[in-house]
């Protein structure tokens, strides 16, 4: 009983030795799908995101040109800013537009924040050769006019070509934003 014990365990390990090794699938099950590739949440676009969203919290403009291109298109996806054939418009066409509107809300609230917990952002690679970040996160800042604490989840998207951000995505409620503008010009 031991030998015919041992010789199945000698014939199962060759069998194992020369099956042909199984890989994990790489490519989608249908090749013309160009929304399929892979993400990860700790590279150095992901780093460079962190940092663009720090600066945002601090107002340093000089920080947001060390990733964004002079000529970046802002998209922000509010209910006013969607065109006729259902496209989001462009709500800034260049980096300075950009920051001179971010640059504003400074003048709206103080205490500007942006979570960046695990998993907040991630950089996506697709199948086609392109790279996105992707943020979900809550944006926090106490009104200069009312007061009040305002918390926006906030979700962004960041093309990027090389090391630079070439167009950028925004999509959040601007009811509190609105309120703060209307308390500014009231005062």
């Amino acid at each position: 009983m031991k030998k015919l014990f041992l010789s199945m365990i000698v014939l199962a390990t060759m069998f194992a030795c020369t099956a042909p090794e199984k890989k994990a699938e790489t490519t989608a099950a249908n090749p013309e799908d160009t929304e399929t590739g892979s993400f990860v949440s700790i590279d150095d676009k992901t780093a460079k995101f962190k940092e663009l969203l720090e600066a945002a919290m601090k107002n340093d403009t000089a920080a947001y040109r060390t990733v964004l291109v002079d000529t970046l298109v802002t998209e922000d996806a509010l209910a006013e800013n969607v065109d006729s054939l259902n496209k989001i418009k462009t709500s800034h066409a260049n980096l300075d537009a950009l920051l001179k509107s971010d640059s504003y809300l400074h003048t709206l609230y103080d205490d500007i924040a942006m979570t960046t917990e695990k998993g907040q952002i991630k950089t996506f690679t697709f199948a086609d050769g392109r790279v996105v970040s992707g943020y979900w996160g809550i944006w926090t800042g106490t009104g200069k006019f009312t007061k009040k604490v305002t918390r926006v989840p906030l979700h962004m998207i960041a093309w990027w070509e090389g090391d630079k951000v070439v167009k950028f995505f925004r999509m959040f409620d601007p009811a509190s934003l609105k309120g703060e503008i209307a308390a500014s010009q009231a005062k």
